[in-house]
């Protein structure tokens, strides 16, 4: 009986790394650039780093069977990048020492797409979760630096005021004297940037120190309301720019099932509004309202997750001012998702205390189980584009939260 021969087994090719479906070549490498300096690589290798990638084919990132290879030599590269090949041999060795390329020549360091060697990506390809998760730490951290610079801007700005003031009443006194000279050594703000979130962090709580320590010693030396201190939402509401108006609470919730808010639809009021039969007795009731608005008033006005912030504020200075509010507001900005450039425009457009009643309005009302607000973020910049058009009011905002309060209690 015959018995046939065995056919040979075809021999299995290793299976290569892929990028991840929904990414190609280009979003590989902005994800590598994202996080290269994590990994210890800088610019210029970055840059040697793109140009080895650009000489790819794209369809090898997404074939399980080819890897991705640069079969330039370090001559080619260099020319392409301008540099000698020098500097290319030092990148290469930056790359291979971060995890982000394999080298894999000749035994004289010859490249050949003949003989399949070059250098690889594949190392790098197989460390895309990673690369993910660095960058969402990275991203993180960028956000958690910026919101810290502007926490200190603010400190900056108060504590400016606070010292003017306490000259001015008192004179350059020890205590004066040595909480200025504090002052003085604070780095620039373009200082800042260079530092490590670590470093921010330190400096920003010794600045938010010298402040608590000057706004107490201001308010020790008068019995009054420091002039700091003062009815900022009156100013805010008397300024030019401000349109009052006679419908500012909105009550389509009141009682009725959960709407819906778009982001980009502008907070309460209007630019035009026709007065109405009521208005004398309106615009009484709005400036009794602002009368009698002070740091309790408006901590109650707050979301409970703002209010637990102010009473960490309240702990650290033994009582509640305006300042207060506003580092609460900025405090808030990651827990709803708002990038502090929106804050940065807000302060600069409308100015940081206008910024933050703009901010404690639009945490209270996404706290709102009446309310649906898709992003804070938008409807902060909603209201900024309000202020654009003149239609912004701050205060028919405030008493419609007001108004809403009283109706929960």
């Amino acid at each position: 009986m015959h018995v046939p021969q065995s056919l040979p087994i075809p021999r299995c090719e290793a299976v290569k790394p892929t990028l991840p479906r929904g990414m190609e070549r280009d979003g590989f490498v902005a994800l590598v650039d994202a996080v290269a300096r994590s990994l210890g690589i800088g610019a210029a290798a970055m840059m040697t780093f793109r140009t080895m990638i650009a000489s790819t084919r794209p369809s090898a990132f997404k074939c399980r069977i080819d890897e991705p290879c640069c079969y330039l030599s370090q001559n080619e590269i260099a020319h392409k990048r301008g540099v000698t090949a020098c500097r290319i041999r030092q990148h290469e060795a930056a790359l291979v020492r971060a995890g982000l390329i394999e080298k894999r020549t000749m035994a004289n360091g010859a490249r050949s797409g003949f003989s399949g060697c070059g250098v690889f990506f594949g190392a790098a390809i197989a460390r895309v979760d990673e690369f993910l998760s660095l960058r969402d730490e990275v991203e993180a951290d960028r956000r958690a630096h910026a919101r810290l610079r502007g926490q200190r801007s603010s400190h900056k700005r108060h504590l400016k005021g606070i010292l003017c003031e306490l000259v001015g009443r008192h004179g350059l006194t020890a205590e004066v004297e040595r909480i200025h000279q504090n002052f003085a050594g604070w780095p620039s703000g373009q200082a800042l940037h260079r530092m490590s979130l670590e470093e921010l962090q330190n400096h920003e709580a010794e600045a938010e120190a010298l402040t608590i320590s000057a706004s107490q010693l201001l308010h020790e030396t008068h019995d009054r309301p420091l002039e700091n201190e003062r009815s900022h939402i009156q100013d805010i509401i008397q300024d030019s720019n401000e349109v009052a108006c006679n419908d500012p609470v909105d009550t389509r919730s009141v009682g009725k099932p959960t709407h819906s808010t778009v982001s980009v639809l502008q907070p309460d009021g209007r630019v035009h509004c026709s007065e109405k039969q009521d208005g004398a007795s309106s615009d009484a009731h709005k400036s009794k309202f602002i009368q009698n608005l002070g740091s309790d008033r408006l901590y109650g006005l707050c979301s409970e997750e703002m209010k637990m912030w102010l009473d960490i504020e309240r702990q650290k200075r033994g009582r509640l001012d305006f300042h207060s509010f506003v580092i609460a507001a900025q405090k808030r900005l990651p827990e709803l998702g708002v990038h502090p450039s929106a804050w940065e425009e807000a302060v600069g457009l409308l100015g940081e205390d206008a910024a933050m009643l703009c901010m404690l309005i639009t945490d209270a009302k996404v706290a709102d189980p009446n309310v649906t607000i898709l992003s804070p973020a938008g409807y902060l910049r909603g209201m900024v584009r309000a202020h654009r058009t003149g239609s912004l009011n701050i205060m028919g905002s405030l008493i419609g939260l007001n108004e809403r309060s009283r109706r929960r209690h």
